[in-house]
């Protein structure tokens, strides 16, 4: 785990943590940056990248979603670029969550890496995520707000601001700068030189979106089929009411339906587990030519030797009741995917996080050590989620090779 100068994490979660707003100087001194801002404009030409320009042009606010190939009509202020994501389109990238791994993995959402012109912003607004901003090159002044009491403007369709904040803080960060911005607290940044800023975001699921999800698995798999019921109470309720009235004692019989269902723990533990080992944007796959079987793998392993994982790849681990004993085990759940865990595929899930490559004779021992790690392994390359590091000379052979 990477660490943060002169940052406590313990002090941090007893006193910010989703507490308050917390600025912290100096934390990465010697940042060095991921990529550079034509990189990251680059990147924004990308087909499948989040991408999206906001500019304020005489008091009107302005959004576009990329891919951009022109930022000229732009102007040489008050625009933004945001390139949500970054960690899973350019691997560099990565290592700037390694600072927080002393929280959740599990709650990470993001890196998003925005730059921004001089006096460029999104305006003031409120986020439903806990987030990390780091400052790059240039500088950016940061006013933080308490959280209610605001009004929400909307000046433009998909834009949403509040107004009407009283800083609480009112700082400008330097290279190397960091802030906390709880959920819910209104902020806004505004760029005093052309900069970039660095914003490791946290997921923080509503009860409609667990609700949601537990449906959704649920008509998968055929559960929670219990139905409503009509109860003496609800009848007699309705009794002297016209037939559209609808009484409480039916809705509570609802509520009792909707409880009983997020009470099943096992199911509950389960559908939390697939929910956040899966990644709303789904990881870029590149299958192998043929399904490789159980017996091919290792002969598939070692035509080369090392491979990477696809970036985006969303792990947990977590402890479960057998489903044919009464014992507790491990279970890897890797984009929703179920697999038993033992101490080989708890050695790949570390290297696998800490690296951007794997060397492939570490893989293949492991395989043969379990057959755990070698259903993982092998479903991973399956869905094209494991595959060779090529490098330039590789490409350029091949090139050569077809002309």
């Amino acid at each position: 785990m990477k660490q943060l100068r002169d940052f406590d994490t313990e002090d941090f979660k007893r006193r910010y943590w989703q507490q308050q707003p917390g600025v912290f100087r100096q934390v990465m001194p010697d940042l060095v940056e991921p990529l550079s801002p034509d990189e990251l404009a680059g990147l924004a030409l990308e087909p499948g990248v989040d991408s999206r320009v906001i500019w304020c042009e005489r008091g009107r606010w302005q959004l576009e979603h990329g891919p951009f190939d022109n930022y000229a009509k732009l102007g040489d202020s008050h625009w933004t670029l945001l390139v949500q994501a970054v960690n899973e389109h350019y691997p560099p990238a990565r290592h700037l969550l390694r600072h927080f791994e002393w929280l959740p993995d599990w709650r990470i959402d993001d890196l998003m890496v925005s730059f921004a012109t001089p006096k460029g912003g999104v305006g003031p607004h409120v986020d439903q995520y806990d987030v990390f901003i780091i400052q790059g090159s240039g500088r950016r002044q940061w006013q933080i707000g308490q959280p209610g009491g605001l009004e929400t403007i909307t000046p433009h369709p998909e834009l949403k601001q509040v107004k009407g904040f009283t800083p609480i803080i009112d700082v400008v960060l330097e290279p190397g700068d960091m802030i906390y911005i709880p959920a819910g607290f209104p902020h806004e940044g505004v760029s005093i030189e052309a900069s970039v800023n660095y914003s490791v975001g946290f997921r923080a699921p509503s009860q409609a979106e667990l609700l949601s999800a537990l449906a959704d698995k649920a008509l998968d798999e055929d559960l929670l089929t219990t139905r409503f019921k009509d109860t003496s109470g609800s009848l007699a309720a309705q009794a002297n009411q016209p037939s559209w009235y609808l009484p409480a004692s039916a809705v509570t019989a609802f509520k009792d339906l909707v409880t009983s269902a997020v009470a099943n723990e096992a199911l509950m533990q389960r559908l939390c587990a697939v929910y956040l080992s899966q990644n709303p944007r789904p990881p870029l796959q590149f299958w192998p030519e043929q399904s490789i079987t159980s017996e091919q793998l290792l002969a598939w392993l070692s035509t080369n030797p090392q491979y990477l994982t696809a970036p985006g790849l969303r792990w947990l681990t977590v402890h479960e009741k057998s489903a044919n004993t009464a014992e507790v085990e491990l279970a890897l759940y890797v984009q929703g995917q179920r697999f038993l865990a033992d101490s080989d595929t708890e050695q790949l899930l570390a290297l696998f996080k800490a690296h951007e490559s794997l060397n492939s004779n570490f893989i293949a021992a492991r395989v043969k050590a379990s057959a755990a790690a070698s259903a993982l392994v092998l479903w991973l390359v399956n869905e094209g989620y494991l595959v060779p590091e090529y490098n330039e000379e590789d490409y350029q052979d091949e090139s050569e090779e077809e002309s």
